[in-house]
């Protein structure tokens, strides 16, 4: 049998073929809180926030896993080790089952697919020779590790955990424990009996796990203690009211709480390891005396037997991947360099999320917000942040709307106002509270004004100026209307709010003149419908997003698909068409629910929909380019909340509620002013980079050449927006020589002229 770290060698090198679709994505996921560890050979494995790490002992590596590198799903529940099969158990929230070995991933979709089972959660994992005993809500299921097969399934009601004892199986439900023997049939319910425990400390409803130590039961009851059974008679072992879990592994009983490890090997007596913080589970598997933890908030810890005393060292501490906070994804903008995002959320209610507040960087490290900090200051949780807008000036300076808690501004995260019923225009919904105030956007205008939305307003526009006064925009047909949405600012100054209520919908347009301060002339109208240029009235009862391309026009996301308008200025006799795809088949992406639309270097539309996973169209919308779904891509799901895009390198970003942020390298950046910042990498160029090079900061629509020394035309393009990609080859498709290459650009307008050199090495 090989050792686990030749198994990691074998799974990249299988996996690889099978996804080598996803090499241009990348998962951001939280792991923050690190609740379950299996220690292995060379590894050690953890789940931090429902996802899958991995710290190699030898060279302090942390890895992450996901499904762009050979993990079938999402929200690990339960992680168990096979030390003799080198095979780890994967069991998830959604009833999938992931068995991680030699040969790479081998998927058991058996639970998560059964449409007459609804209740599919994975409780425990019980390993007894080649078999794993999955304990679910449906009964237990039996995995033939070997044969990487379902072998039985135990519809006994739900189990919360199992073991075998002399021939015996176990299992915990919530009305007991029952027994059932191996040699009889277990798919017939009949051929279960009760367990009696008859005990008054405990009912077993109140049992989490069981397990088998020494030949004898073993029971974890939280908050109360650790007991087993012995000449059938219950004894208690270890009585703690934080304990919280137990698992048996190599010869050891662990008990776990939040601040001590208790192990035991004997069932007469325990070591006590104390002065831990958030423990949520330990494993020792391989290496004597030496334990992994899982620490919750602080990371994954070792810690060793001194060998002169009986004291611990810790060998490895706050082992942590810098991520997300949590895998809440409410709205995205890239803004100064950086991706900002926004956890919050809201329905017909608000969510109740703490103010999740994140940044991203160019060195591609995360910065969360710590609300706690924020709490400190202000006396209050903050909760249901909606949108952040960045100071164009100061990317420190910020402004959060929340969605029940007003308008924060903050430098970093010291607060230095917070803007509710009190101090500001900002009105509350409700006559006994301050906080019930729920802002739907907040943005900077090319003056530094700030505009805000709020819901259930009699004033539902506000601007706080750049010299620190307030206006209010009162008798609107929007006012007090329910959900108000974002409010966008146009290139000329147009502003466009959208509403998205079964009570009111549709869209309200105004021009203030570029007077804030005199509002009596300005024009505005509200279209609870829109009309298209034929003056047909089109089927758009839920506006979910608004959104201006680079040639002026406005895009609405909306229930029966994107929707434009080319006279955006003429606010009073505003015109809305449908898209017709270029074969005429149909309308783009007619009848999706179409959630948020962002714009690409190169005016080509990236479209989320509620449902149907991400588009990349080309710019007037005719062609779809790309469709990535579940089926296609790493995205756990097809409904996608947010789209920012990187606009120096393309980056694609997604707001997936509930499982992160994910991103795509696209190809368009935005288009240069001139050649002057030209550069092509990698440069050299080599193998190991799969011949791919990128030449970014063209102009827009460029033409590019490619050419050796001599002069003779190796390849040629036209750039998408400000950005080329080459793969080293002519057009032939043939690798071309190591050499020297010459880049050659020009807009339709300019001369012809290298702009950059581009080393290949064979």
């Amino acid at each position: 049998m090989k050792a686990i770290h030749i198994i990691f060698l074998l799974f990249i090198g299988f996996s690889l073929p099978l996804h080598a679709q996803f090499d241009k994505w990348e998962i951001h996921q939280a792991y923050q809180t690190t609740e379950l560890v299996e220690e292995t050979n060379n590894y050690v494995f953890a789940v931090a926030d429902s996802s899958l790490y991995a710290y190699g002992k030898e060279d302090n590596s942390l890895t992450t896993y996901s499904r762009k590198n050979g993990l079938s799903d999402n929200k690990i529940k339960v992680l168990r080790y096979h030390t003799d099969l080198h095979t780890l158990v994967i069991a998830y929230r959604n009833g999938n089952i992931d068995l991680f070995g030699e040969e790479g991933t081998y998927n058991l979709p058996y639970l998560k697919n059964n449409s007459s089972i609804q209740n599919k959660t994975l409780n425990d994992i019980f390993l007894y020779q080649n078999f794993a005993y999955l304990s679910s809500e449906a009964g237990i299921l039996v995995v033939d590790i070997n044969k990487k097969e379902i072998a039985d399934t135990y519809r006994i009601g739900a189990v919360r955990s199992a073991c075998i004892l002399n021939g015996s199986l176990y299992a915990v439900t919530a009305t007991g424990i029952k027994q059932g023997k191996l040699t009889d049939n277990l798919l017939d319910s009949n051929n279960w009996h009760d367990f009696p425990l008859n005990t008054s400390d405990f009912t077993a409803s109140q049992i989490n796990r069981i397990a088998v130590l020494n030949n004898q039961l073993c029971f974890s009851v939280p908050q109360i203690g650790v007991y087993h059974w012995e000449n059938n008679t219950l004894k208690r072992l270890l009585y703690d009211t934080n304990l919280t879990n137990m698992k048996i592994e190599n010869g050891k009983l662990l008990a776990v709480s939040p601040t001590t490890l208790y192990i035991s090997d004997n069932l007469t007596s325990f070591q006590t390891i104390n002065g831990l913080s958030d423990l949520r589970d330990a494993s020792y598997l391989h290496t004597a005396d030496t334990y992994w933890l899982a620490c919750g908030s602080n990371g994954l810890r070792g810690i060793k037997k001194n060998a002169s005393t009986t004291s611990y060292e810790t060998i490895a501490d706050k082992l942590t991947i810098n991520s997300p906070k949590r895998n809440w994804a409410w709205d995205l903008q890239f803004k100064g360099g950086k991706l900002w995002a926004t956890g919050g959320g809201r329905g017909l209610d608000r969510y109740w999320r703490w103010s999740l507040l994140m940044n991203y960087d160019e060195n591609k490290q995360w910065y969360n917000y710590d609300e706690n900090k924020i709490y400190q200051q202000t006396g209050l949780f903050f909760q249901d942040a909606i949108t952040i807008e960045v100071d164009p000036n100061d990317p420190t300076h910020t402004f959060v709307a929340y969605y029940g808690d007003g308008l924060l501004e903050l430098k970093n995260d010291t607060v230095l106002n917070w803007y509710n019923s009190q101090n500001s225009p900002l009105e509350s919904a409700s006559s006994s509270s301050n906080r019930y105030i729920r802002l739907g956007d907040v943005t900077f205008d090319n003056d530094k004004n700030l505009w805000i939305t709020q819901c259930i307003s009699s004033s539902p526009i506000k601007v706080l100026t750049a010299e620190g006064e307030w206006y209010s925009y009162t008798n609107t047909p929007i006012d007090n209307a329910e959900i108000i949405d974002k409010i966008l600012i146009t290139q000329s100054g147009i502003k466009f709010v959208n509403l998205q209520h079964t009570n009111q919908s549709g869209l309200y347009a105004f021009d203030d003149n570029g007077t804030i301060t005199d509002q009596s002339d300005d024009t505005s109208a509200y279209y609870a419908t829109v009309t298209d240029s034929q003056g047909n009235t089109l089927n758009a009862n839920f506006f979910y997003s608004v959104t201006e391309d680079k040639e002026g026009n406005i895009w609405a996301g909306t229930n029966i698909g994107p929707i434009v308008c080319y006279n955006p200025n003429n606010v009073e006799a505003l015109r809305f068409n449908r898209i017709v795809l270029a074969d005429e088949s149909d309308y783009l992406l007619n009848g999706v629910r179409v959630n948020a639309i962002a714009v690409d270097g190169s005016n080509q539309k990236w479209i989320a929909t509620e449902g149907s996973g991400v588009f990349l169209v080309n710019a007037d919308g005719t062609e779809v380019l790309e469709n990535f779904t579940t089926d296609n891509s790493p995205l756990p799901t097809n409904v996608i909340n947010s789209i920012a895009i990187n606009p120096e390198s393309g980056e694609v970003f997604f707001a997936v509620d509930g499982y992160g942020i994910l991103s795509y390298q696209g190809e368009a950046t935005e288009g240069k002013a001139d050649y002057s910042e030209i550069h092509a990498y990698p440069n050299p160029v080599r193998p190991e980079f799969d011949d791919k090079v990128i030449i970014t900061g063209l102009m827009s629509n460029s033409n590019v050449k490619i050419t050796d020394i001599a002069g003779n035309l190796i390849y040629q393009t036209k750039s998408v927006g400000g950005q080329v990609t080459w793969n080293c080859r002519n057009a032939k498709g043939s690798r071309v020589a190591t050499g020297v290459y010459l880049v050659l650009a020009a807009t339709k307008e300019g001369g012809e002229s290298v702009v950059t050199k581009i080393m290949v090495v064979r």
